[in-house]
């Protein structure tokens, strides 16, 4: 009887093997299958060429027909790859040819790491040639074979088992990581964006601190600019919450703030990820000069605010911080909690005046906002042209 753990895998493993075919699931979910967690991804392998999965099943995408890869479209979609072997990688990256192979063990052995290296049939029969579950159950990382080799076809092999550390508290096997050291260099080959997705992944992991510590210790870090050392335990008690923008945040506080945007644009960050740091660092400086006000309260987000009092406790040992649920509360009495909240804007103060429009219209909109939020000021038209006219025209605007 079939097994419900991945019916569709099941289904395609199914008809695979009605038709001649050998067919397994592979990689991360066998991984997890050991590790008695929930897969997120279940990924097939098979003798069968991409051509030949193609015409057993109606549905299917290209997605790397040239690898072996084709998607199998069912009531969820199952990556189908053909048994492989790889030639040289003079890139360090990708193999400059692919052969499609018939034997399971050969395609196996090409992995990067012996918990990766496993093969499950559709009744739960492990396929372990590399010792795979021993090492999960010593909670070790290993490369497949010679360690070297494995580093040098791909280079991002040596990022993904510091990454696969934070995600699962795993130590790297002792030769491992001495390939890693020796090869480190290589990892220049890998491109930024690359580099990025999985640094981002080590700060989303429950075991951050492992992986900075590895990163740092491995010597992967001295092929990236910044400071990297100095605050590598700092990372331990690091939260992501959830944004990993918050890892650039508390690596950009960690520098000296005139080179901190050339960072940031050298790792690729967007302008959305540029802008977030930006505010936490702001909210930071304002945290240091003393307690926030109402007005930082309604200038940054509760994400910001979070993330820089969390990191000024961790990193700067301040002790005037505040709890997420302070930050919630302080902001729920807020007047108004955006700008658009404001009932008057540019065009009434231009009106109002008959003055051209210029910088004088923000600056107005501004202290109004700053008045509304400090309550010092209802935010009401006829209230805030009262004063307006009352107060501040006159002293600021002199006309």
């Amino acid at each position: 009887m079939m097994k419900t753990r991945w019916p569709e895998a099941y289904k395609v493993i199914e008809k695979l093997e009605n038709a001649g075919f050998e067919a397994y699931v592979v990689g991360g979910a066998v991984r997890d299958f050991i590790r008695k967690v929930d897969a997120n991804d279940v990924d097939v392998t098979t003798n069968a060429t991409p051509n030949e999965v193609k015409q057993l099943f109606p549905h299917t995408i290209d997605v790397g027909i040239e690898h072996g890869t084709v998607l199998v479209v069912l009531s969820e979609t199952i990556e189908v790859t053909t048994f492989r072997s790889e030639t040289t990688y003079t890139d360090f990256r990708r193999p400059d040819a692919v052969t499609f192979v018939r034997s399971l063990q050969e395609d196996l052995k090409r992995r990067d790491f012996t918990m990766n290296a496993m093969a499950l049939t559709k009744s739960d029969v492990l396929i372990d040639y590399f010792g795979g579950r021993e090492d999960i159950e010593n909670k070790i990382i290993k490369a497949v074979g010679d360690p070297a080799q494995r580093f040098a076809e791909d280079a991002l092999r040596m990022l993904r088992a510091i990454r696969f550390s934070a995600q699962l508290n795993y130590s790297l096997e002792k030769e491992t990581m001495e390939a890693i050291q020796s090869l480190h260099h290589l990892v220049a080959h890998v491109s930024m964006e690359r580099v990025k997705v999985e640094l981002e992944k080590i700060w989303i992991s429950d075991f951050v601190g492992n992986g900075m510590e590895l990163f740092v210790s491995s010597h992967l870090a001295n092929n990236f600019p910044g400071d990297w050392e100095t605050y590598q335990n700092c990372w331990r008690g690091f939260s992501s919450f959830g944004n990993t923008a918050n890892g650039w945040a508390f690596f950009a506080i960690m520098q000296p703030h005139a080179e901190v945007e050339s960072l940031l644009s050298y790792y690729k960050c967007s302008n959305a990820e540029k802008t977030h740091v930006k505010q936490v660092l702001e909210a930071l400086e304002q945290l240091e000069k003393g307690c926030w006000n109402l007005y930082s309260f309604f200038q940054f987000t509760e994400e910001v605010l979070i993330a820089a009092s969390s990191y000024a406790r961790q990193l700067l040992n301040m002790e005037v911080v505040y709890t997420a649920e302070q930050i919630q509360q302080t902001k729920a009495t807020l007047p108004i909690s955006s700008t658009k909240e404001v009932v008057v804007n540019g065009n009434d103060l231009m009106e109002w005046t008959k003055k051209k429009r210029g910088p004088w219209i923000r600056e107005a909109m501004e202290k109004i906002t700053v008045m509304i939020v400090n309550d010092k000021l209802v935010n009401d038209k006829a209230e805030i042209m009262e004063w307006f006219f009352q107060e501040y025209i006159d002293d600021d605007l002199q006309i």
